[in-house]
């Protein structure tokens, strides 16, 4: 399995933010927090870092099918919601503004989110190409509710 980090496709659009471990940043470790949609996308988040001026979301998606050669997670621009029609919209790595998959690989990275969650966030929610669903075989929908505990 080939593997490709988001991290190196976005290091340009993450230059501006403070590193995920700069002191002060709030980490929260994610268990078992996965969904996978019918078109074969697998989505989970290992790790969520609330920076001074940017919320970092670590994880790994997958492709797999037999319907289609390459998904993209972002045509439709991804945001992680929170309270009540709060967002916070995903800055686009110029070098895969679609963060497009192929067939049989996965990628693995930060997706950077500028602004931050609120301290009293107790969940946040990771959506992929809203309106879509998740057997679309160009832009498969994705909702990722993830509850948020402090990493001791």
């Amino acid at each position: 399995m080939k593997r490709y980090c988001l991290a190196f496709v976005m290091l340009a659009s993450m230059a501006a933010f403070p590193a995920a471990s700069a002191e002060g940043d709030k980490v929260f470790k994610i268990d078992n927090i996965q969904t996978t949609v019918p078109v074969g996308v697998t989505v989970m988040v290992k790790k969520i870092t609330v920076g001074e001026d940017a919320t970092v979301v670590n994880l790994v998606a997958s492709f797999d099918s037999h319907q289609t050669n390459r998904v993209n997670l972002n045509d439709v621009n991804a945001y992680l919601a929170f309270g009540e029609d709060r967002k916070l919209h995903m800055r686009q790595p110029k070098d895969n503004r679609y963060l497009s998959i192929n067939n049989g690989q996965s990628v693995e990275g930060d997706l950077v989110f500028p602004g931050r969650i609120p301290a009293d966030a107790r969940e946040v929610t990771l959506v992929f190409n809203e309106g879509n669903g998740g057997d679309d075989v160009s832009a498969p929908g994705i909702t990722l509710a993830i509850p948020l505990m402090e990493a001791r």
